[in-house]
């Protein structure tokens, strides 16, 4: 899957390729970013993730992207999606992560492929 993966961290340099991330694939973040005008809330702080770079992630941000992913869940937004259920499940592993992050007190790193 061509995508980024996101572990918990507040810097590129404090974390370890080994540690638990979370996988989120360019097609997910490119149909989300497609379906920003068809929704009633503000998705941009997850599609402006830049999927092919490295991306520190405050966790100021993580409250506002965790609310995205549970509205994107709850409106059932990805039933259009070519693979809905694994969608879905990169949602809730993402919202996983942010919960672990925020209880830590971390922000999260992306690192693009």
């Amino acid at each position: 899957v061509v995508g980024m993966n996101f572990y918990i961290g507040n810097s590129i340099d404090e974390i370890d390729e080994q540690d638990v991330n979370v996988e989120f694939s360019d097609e997910l973040i490119d149909f989300i970013y497609k379906m920003r005008d068809r929704t009633s809330f503000d998705m941009s702080k997850l599609y402006q993730i830049d999927p092919y770079d490295d991306v520190e992630i405050s966790k100021g941000d993580l409250a506002e992207i965790s609310r995205i992913c549970k509205n994107i869940l709850d409106a059932m937004l990805l039933q259009n999606y070519e693979e809905p259920d694994e969608g879905n499940q990169m949602l809730q592993d993402l919202l996983k992560i942010i919960q672990k992050a925020m209880s830590s007190d971390s922000g999260l790193v992306s690192i693009g492929d």
